[in-house]
């Protein structure tokens, strides 16, 4: 099964699934913190909530030189709650700061150090890396945007195939700067000898995305320029859970097994070379 089964069945659950109350309130000295594509998915929590969104190279920091210990909210953002965010979390503990857990998993590793409340979403157990229903979870959660429209936005979908490119730069309006990043990465991750890059517009412009048209496509989110000279593919969406499905939808179409085989071979290398622990695989 692959990514483009997994964000069907995600929209086909949002709306049957039972979530906690979101409790956070808005202010703009939340903090919230994650590694990989949960950092993304900080930032559209800081948007929506006020705050800073801070990455796992730079929490300790910005907690240790900041000064203050009273913020509104410090919020850890995880999907597994495991690897990294075990010593985040023990090393939030020791500091004295008070933080919440956002994860999808009942028995996370850290819980044992959260000094806040812990926030479990519901999900399905995916195979390694694929995180559609966790953080599909998480965006609907924070934002309740309409599914059903998203569903029949993703039905009507051209799509492209990846395998013609060896790179792929996803460009975003600034607001979905986050799901560009998060589309890119999924490409490194999910289909074998392509590359990616992925930023809001403003940002990517200083770059180098636009210098040389190469052997690339530009996947462009919610913006009208023309590229010149580039082979485009347009996705329209201003939501962020149906801009964030559908590239998941498109990248999984050109997902093959061997792209699978590796996925599960490069987590299990990875995890053990930096203590991880595994999560199941489907």
């Amino acid at each position: 099964m692959k990514l483009d089964y997994f964000a069907l069945e995600t929209l086909k659950s949002l709306q049957k699934w039972e979530y906690p109350e979101l409790e956070m309130r808005k202010d703009p000295w939340n903090v919230f913190i994650g590694s990989g594509n949960a950092f993304n998915i900080c930032s559209v929590f800081a948007m929506k909530l006020g705050g800073v969104a801070i990455n796992t190279s730079a929490y300790k920091t910005f907690l240790s030189r900041h000064g203050r210990k009273d913020f509104p909210s410090i919020n850890y953002i995880s999907a597994s709650a495991g690897k990294d965010a075990v010593p985040a979390a023990r090393f939030l503990k020791e500091k004295g700061f008070q933080f919440n857990l956002i994860t999808v998993n009942r028995d996370a590793p850290s819980k044992e150090f959260v000094t806040g409340k812990i926030f479990v979403l519901p999900s399905f157990k995916e195979p390694p890396s694929f995180n559609v229903s966790t953080y599909g979870s998480m965006l609907y959660w924070l934002l309740k945007e309409d599914v059903k429209k998203i569903q029949k936005s993703i039905s009507k979908i051209e799509i492209p195939d990846l395998r013609k490119y060896k790179n792929i730069i996803f460009l975003s309006d600034d607001g979905h700067a986050p799901i560009a990043r998060i589309a890119a990465t999924k490409v490194m991750e999910s289909l074998e000898g392509i590359s990616a890059n992925g930023e809001g517009i403003t940002h990517g412009m200083h770059l180098g995305y636009l210098m040389q048209p190469r052997d690339r496509l530009v996947f462009s989110i919610n913006l009208d320029l023309g590229f010149e000279g580039e082979e485009v593919y347009r996705l329209k969406d201003k939501t962020y859970l149906g801009s964030l499905l559908s590239a998941y939808y498109i990248i999984g179409k050109s997902q093959t097994e061997r792209d699978l085989r590796n996925i599960e071979k490069a987590y299990k290398r990875q995890s053990e070379m930096l203590g991880w622990k595994f999560r199941n695989i489907v």
